[in-house]
């Protein structure tokens, strides 16, 4: 933190401007709401027939299916958001680019994105009105935009350092096969958990945001990342270790201590065995293996690569590989138990799980013990969960 405040710095700038810059132009809705409705309406158009709509309530549907446009859904948060993105990198990597042609990255990004958010409410009401209004009103109303936010954004960053127009460095050399894609170590550590959260993105956008029937899509995601960079995890120790098995038990049994017994919890519940209940047994049990193995294999792996494996030791210095496995220092340790509990839902369970996991971690300087001590812990709910019905365990 010492010798890159700098970066943190400007990095906590540009978050707070974001946060700013996003909520003041939400006030700006009365100066684009008709043309964002209007264009949703015209799209909408291209089709269905049966459009409803009544630009004096800012409603729009198809048939039955009919929503109210709230001010938030005019676009301008994304715009706010996507200018602060784009604002930042030209900012930071001002010498890769060139001016004043790299300028028009800003109102490209803020016509894209607006098109992407009419898009999004288009999407929306055919969901809808094709019979899944849960889903429509649910994963999809929920993720949509931030994924169109995260394909934008990241797209034209991605666009502008491959195109000369924009970029003074040459991208020609950067491709590399899929085999030699280990080149960067972070991506060996960070990779198969960031494919598991976009997959999640993209299946919860296709869920009712309760159930998410396509949860073997983040295992295969998470497969084919340790695949594609299966190079960066040469030469790992792997031996059983009690006391890391012991730390997994802990863990659990405090896990459980800490959930929270209420009627909600017990209607949670039920959501899980409904949604099997009307699959075929075959995808039923099928849906029920990948979960337990997701849960129990692919997630520790991941997990525990991104925070003790990558995050621990990167909190320490920035070149992590040189940091010895079990080197202890106390902001790595809670810095990154804290963000690790950030990534829960349960996020003060979650966070003694990351200082214990840590903690076993550098009993041997091994992260195979932090990988099975979570593994443990995960392999526990889930068998109580197949063995008690606890399903909210697992939302």
């Amino acid at each position: 933190m010492r010798l890159g405040w700098p970066v943190l710095l400007a990095g906590s700038v540009v978050g707070v401007f974001a946060l700013g810059i996003g909520d003041s132009t939400g006030k700006l809705w009365d100066s684009l709401h008709s043309l964002t409705f209007r264009s949703a309406q015209g799209v909408l158009h291209l089709f269905a027939q049966d459009v409803v709509c009544h630009p004096e309530t800012y409603e729009l549907g198809i048939g039955d299916f009919v929503i109210s446009i709230a001010p938030e859904c005019s676009g301008f948060e994304g715009i706010g958001l996507i200018c602060a993105l784009l604002g930042a990198y030209l900012l930071l990597f001002r010498k890769d680019l060139r001016f004043p042609q790299a300028l028009l990255l800003l109102p490209l990004g803020t016509v894209v994105i607006w098109s992407f958010n009419v898009l999004r409410i288009v999407l929306l009401v055919i969901v809808g009105a094709s019979g899944r209004p849960d889903v429509a009103l649910g994963g999809f109303h929920s993720q949509a935009g931030w994924l169109g936010f995260n394909i934008v954004g990241l797209g034209l960053v991605a666009i502008s350092r491959r195109f000369r127009l924009f970029s003074r460095v040459d991208a020609s050399g950067e491709s590399r096969p899929l085999d030699t894609a280990v080149a960067n170590p972070t991506a060996a550590c960070l990779g198969p958990m960031l494919a598991i959260v976009a997959t999640a993105m993209i299946t919860g956008a296709m869920s009712n945001g309760q159930f998410d029937a396509l949860y073997p899509a983040r295992v295969a995601a998470a497969g084919l990342a340790f695949w594609v960079l299966r190079q960066g995890y040469s030469g790992p120790r792997w031996s059983w270790s009690w006391p890391a098995a012991g730390i997994g038990i802990l863990v659990f049994a405090l896990w459980m201590a800490l959930e929270p017994l209420s009627s909600t919890a017990a209607d949670t519940s039920l959501t899980i065995p409904r949604a099997l209940s009307r699959m075929p047994m075959f995808a039923a049990a099928a849906w029920l293996a990948f979960r337990v193995f997701g849960s129990v294999v692919m997630v520790p792996l991941a997990e525990e690569l991104a925070f003790r494996g990558y995050l621990v030791r990167r909190l320490i210095a920035a070149d992590f590989e040189s940091v010895p496995a079990d080197r202890f220092t106390w902001p790595s340790f809670l810095i990154s138990s804290l963000l690790f509990g950030a990534m829960h839902q349960r996020w003060v369970a979650g966070t003694i799980a990351g200082m214990l996991y840590a903690l076993a971690l550098r009993h041997r300087g091994r992260l195979g013990d932090a990988v099975l001590a979570h593994a443990t812990t995960n392999a526990l709910i889930a068998a109580l969960v197949l063995t008690t019905g606890a399903w909210s365990l697992w939302m």
